[in-house]
């Protein structure tokens, strides 16, 4: 049986909150933190920053990981 190619997505996720954002970012547009990983899963988008999930997670608006792996070094 073949093994299937599983296409990984362009984005890696901010360790201190959770942003996603395109591999080739060096610093987060939410925190400024410049440590990432690219193991991560699952997604939260907000639409807008007066959503209840907005408010429930104080995150504003853009895509989040719900889970993030790694840690910060340094």
């Amino acid at each position: 049986m073949a093994r299937r190619a599983t296409r990984r997505p362009p984005l890696k996720a901010c360790l201190r909150c959770g942003a996603l954002v395109y591999r080739d970012e060096e610093v987060c547009p939410v925190c400024g933190s410049t440590n990432f990983t690219e193991e991560w899963s699952g997604m939260i988008i907000i639409l807008s920053d007066e959503s209840l999930v907005a408010k429930m997670t104080g995150r504003k608006r853009g895509q989040y990981a719900i889970k993030v792996a790694g840690r910060v070094v340094g």
